[in-house]
């Protein structure tokens, strides 16, 4: 009876029947997995374990869980938690570390915003990626408040990979005729292309999934790029003595690479450290003596002095803020100048000399600076505001929602870059 009237549903109805068995299994497996997390987590703070010594998941209505559904219910905990997680199991390290993972948080709607910071340390041949990690269940604080006080290592920069960030992020390339473009690490000379996010009637972004592009003439490692005019210049990342196609340009047109001349052994030589669009040419900011910039419509290369500060630049809700020695500043675009944000003075005496960079961190000012310690070596400092129009959009104030050291590091080290991403 049951087999007659199967056969008597379209083929609509079964899949809707299949779709709904599909959600429920889901929820119910969502269920079972949340309480055991959440168990092990507990268990973890109260008495904080090593690999060696972690409780190990025996519970069968787990382990007889497929690889997909662990993995789409990890997408939907908070990546702070993960550290701890890598430890439970073998198989709970290889998930979190796994690319499947990355792609199912992509998906979700659990996204988080995550700093990531490029740096290079004495001693080590090439820069190496830093992740931001925030303790989970704690409150951060200014501890700007507190002169001398120790950190509470509530909010850290950790190594790139470990359970704390397991991979480095993707260098986003621009968005061009609606299509968006990227490179990911590691060394890889593919470009990955989407159409631009679509807008649907319940407010959120559609976004088609990743095609390849035509690849590269040179494979890259932590390169950098930035668009103009239609085309994307991307630079570095090879290795020194590739003259010919150190610097290439994708014209989004017609689909196709362009080697860039050779910008002389000085640059190719130096570690970049950012670039940027200015009047019409691609500056490049390296470890060497000069910058240099790129000039398309002769096409050719310029040398600057050192006096561009790109990383002391970011765009927060279509607003543009700048730090200066006196302080931080917000382009009024009806007054056409810049203006002092305000209620940031105990901020700028502590800070303004030394920022290395500032980054849109979810419609917030995220800052980095460094000052020595009492041992001669550098502590990175970051901090969040939350900023504030008033007075009729004629003023920008802004309030530090917290501020802590992350990272000690020698006073020698060179800082490169940051970006945030939501992942």
């Amino acid at each position: 009876m049951v087999a007659r009237q199967t056969k008597s549903l379209s083929r609509g109805d079964r899949f809707g029947l299949l779709k709904h068995a599909i959600s429920y299994l889901y929820e119910k497996s969502l269920k079972v997995f949340t309480l055991t997390i959440n168990k092990l987590i507990s268990t973890f703070a109260r008495n904080p374990t090593t690999s060696s010594t972690a409780p190990q998941l025996t519970s069968p209505s787990f382990s007889s869980l497929p690889d997909e559904i662990v993995v789409t219910c990890l997408a939907h905990i908070s990546k702070s938690h993960y550290p701890k997680l890598s430890l439970v199991s073998k198989r709970f390290n290889s998930l979190i570390f796994s690319n499947e993972l990355h792609l199912a948080r992509s998906r979700s709607k659990t996204r988080e915003n995550v700093l990531h910071v490029f740096l290079q340390l004495p001693g080590h041949r090439l820069p190496s990626w830093y992740s931001m990690w925030i303790k989970p269940g704690q409150t951060l604080t200014n501890e700007l408040k507190e002169e001398n006080s120790n950190s509470t290592g509530n909010a850290m920069l950790v190594p790139i990979p470990s359970s704390y960030s397991p991979s480095a992020p993707t260098l986003y390339l621009g968005t061009f005729s609606s299509k968006q473009h990227c490179n990911n690490s590691p060394v890889s000379s593919l470009l990955w292309v989407r159409n631009k996010g679509v807008l649907t009637p319940w407010g959120k972004s559609k976004y088609s999934p990743w095609l390849k592009a035509p690849r590269m003439k040179v494979a890259r490692e932590n390169a950098i790029a930035r668009a103009l005019d239609g085309k994307i210049y991307v630079m570095g990342g090879c290795n020194a003595d590739e003259s010919a196609s150190w610097a290439e340009a994708f014209d989004t047109n017609t689909q196709t690479w362009e080697s860039l001349p050779d910008p002389g052994p000085e640059l190719r030589f130096s570690l970049i450290k950012s670039m940027n669009v200015t009047k019409r040419r691609v500056y490049v900011e390296s470890s060497g003596k000069y910058d240099h910039y790129y000039n398309p419509k002769e096409g050719r290369w310029g040398v600057s002095s050192k006096v561009r500060k790109f990383g002391r630049k970011c765009e927060i809700g279509h607003v543009w803020y700048f730090c200066r020695k006196r302080g931080f500043f917000w382009y009024d675009t009806k007054l056409k100048s810049w203006r002092m944000v305000k209620g940031l003075e105990v901020l700028n005496k502590y800070c303004s000399v030394g920022v290395i960079a500032i980054a849109n961190y979810g419609g917030k000012l995220l800052i980095l600076w460094d000052k020595f310690d009492q041992c001669q070596n550098k502590e990175i400092w970051c901090s969040v505001i939350a900023l504030e129009r008033r007075s009729g959009d004629h003023e920008v104030w802004g309030t530090v929602e917290w501020a802590s050291v992350v990272l000690t590091v020698p006073s020698s080290y060179v800082f490169f870059r940051c970006q945030v991403k939501s992942v």
